[in-house]
């Protein structure tokens, strides 16, 4: 989680904690504050959605790079092997030819 992502989600977290208290202090007026109150809690909810849906993406797309990564050192890990095949080829031959020229 990056360190954007942990704001927003601690960000997200605080709006739900005064939510709540707020809710919780306007309980004690009538329907309007409790209309209010749940207007508030219905609103940190969906930013705590949202914050846990850009998180989400973030983790899947952190996945994804990391897939693509381990691809690439695993294509550049085979590009040395063939590399390091075709100079040991080279050499054996150079050795062969050595040896047929000095006879």
């Amino acid at each position: 989680m990056t360190r954007v992502d942990r704001r927003r989600a601690l960000t997200a977290a605080g709006v739900l904690a005064i939510a709540v208290t707020g809710a919780a202090w306007t309980g004690c007026g009538g329907d309007d504050a409790e209309d209010q109150a749940n207007e508030i809690i219905d609103q940190a909810q969906e930013q705590v959605d949202q914050a846990q849906e850009q998180v989400d993406e973030a983790v899947d797309e952190a996945g994804e790079q990391g897939q693509e990564i381990q691809d690439q050192a695993e294509d550049a890990a085979n590009d040395v092997q063939e590399q390091a095949e075709e100079i040991q080829d080279q050499a054996e031959q150079a050795v062969e030819d050595a040896q047929n020229g000095g006879n």
